[in-house]
């Protein structure tokens, strides 16, 4: 496909990586303020614990008929959709007076995150051939994580004291940069339609939920749903405790937070250097390392001492970055997935994927509150353990299935 190696591709690329710069900080903006804003809306812990985990469980019933919608609208139209709502998202939340208000303005996000996590990989099984992939894969996949940084860095540090402390207008700023991206991408995805007409909605597209029940009757792609779980289960996870298993070994939590923010910002470069170096034949050999690596840190970080902390964080910030993008990548040549059904495949690893996201924060929080945080890293253990015997199985799936030659 020509459009494959035309220049544009980067910039499309690059409005892309502003839409998934947005699902970031859209997700981390009120981190840095929850206590404040629960206390300004009278709200309980426990009823701010639910505003957090609003749009993932949102999130986890959009994603498969997401995935039949970016099949469906095209690029253009779906990512178009996705960031209207989450800038609608963002803006409702500084204007939220009451515990319902917030969790709807919370909720919504779900319905528009999906639409990013699924379109990012099918643009770039469209624009980007096998070649360069893993490269665009690793670039798109910083965003969020940068995307998350930036409230971190600024909320309270920056912006909270240039609006005398208010919450609500240092959300209205990230709210605003939110709305600048729609712009961006409108602008890209109209240049991207005159470069190649049509290129990313095809007339045999698969047909809304039949393309995804057809996907599951390779068992490749079984095995990669099962590893989607346990690839989400471990991340989130992580996302919500990494802080607090830090100070379980003996550090202050302020170091804790900086040895986590240490470990975000490592993932970052690894995604974004990482995949581009792993060879096509050796994707999923590398992925069955990385999560028998996870597993390592976390028995490191089960040991006492500080030195083994040091050594299992280092090991887990440097592969972080890897999984998600290797994962998508491989995802492209699974048996029976091509760029026409690529939204169908991305719901169904979101999906699964989302499952483990919210089921994996909730035992390890269970599980440490009856035996500490040792007992929540060894469940991640095992569900890395898992993970990597799963990749296994998946390579000798992949091994046996049939070339499907010229498949983009």
């Amino acid at each position: 496909m020509r459009h494959q190696r035309h220049q544009f591709r980067w910039v499309l690329l690059g409005a892309l990586w502003m839409v998934y710069f947005s699902f970031g900080l859209a997700v981390f903006s009120m981190a840095p303020l929850v206590e404040t804003i629960r206390e300004d809306l009278g709200m309980s812990r426990g009823a701010m614990g639910a505003v957090l985990g609003a749009w993932p469980l949102v999130y986890l019933v959009a994603a498969l008929p997401s995935g039949a919608l970016v099949d469906r609208l095209g690029l253009r139209r779906s990512l178009g959709i996705a960031a209207v709502i989450i800038s609608a998202s963002a803006l409702l939340r500084p204007v939220a007076d009451s515990f319902i208000a917030m969790f709807g303005a919370v909720a919504l996000f779900g319905l528009g995150g999906p639409l990013v996590s699924i379109g990012a990989p099918k643009l770039v099984s469209v624009w980007f051939d096998d070649d360069e992939r893993a490269m665009a894969m690793g670039i798109t996949m910083t965003a969020p994580a940068i995307g998350g940084v930036l409230p971190l860095a600024t909320a309270n540090s920056v912006l909270m004291p240039a609006f005398d402390q208010s919450w609500r207008a240092t959300l209205l700023v990230y709210a605003l940069i939110s709305v600048a991206v729609i712009a961006i991408w409108l602008v890209a995805a109209a240049a991207a339609e005159r470069v190649a007409p049509g290129v990313d909605r095809d007339s045999d597209s698969a047909p809304g939920f039949s393309g995804a029940w057809e996907l599951l009757g390779h068992r490749a792609v079984q095995a990669m749903l099962a590893m989607a779980v346990g690839m989400f289960f471990f991340n989130h996870a992580l996302n919500g405790w990494l802080p607090t298993i830090i100070e379980d070994r003996g550090f202050s939590s302020s170091v804790a937070g900086y040895l986590a923010g240490s470990v975000t910002a490592m993932s970052i470069v690894g995604a974004l250097v990482g995949p581009r170096f792993i060879p096509e034949k050796h994707r999923i050999a590398a992925m069955a390392v990385v999560f028998a690596l996870f597993g390592l840190t976390t028995i490191l970080l089960n040991l006492e001492g500080r030195p083994s902390a040091f050594i299992g964080l280092a090991i887990m910030g440097s592969i972080r970055g890897l999984a998600v993008p290797v994962a998508l990548v491989v995802m492209m040549q699974l048996p029976g997935v091509t760029h026409r059904n690529m939204g169908a495949a991305g719901g169904l690893f979101f999906t699964a994927g989302e499952a483990g996201g919210v089921i994996g924060p909730i035992l390890f929080g269970v599980l440490s509150d009856v035996g500490g945080s040792t007992a929540g890293l060894t469940l991640l253990t095992g569900v890395a353990a898992t993970t990597a015997l799963l990749a296994v199985l998946l390579r000798t799936e992949m091994a046996r299935a049939p070339q499907q030659p010229g498949k983009k």
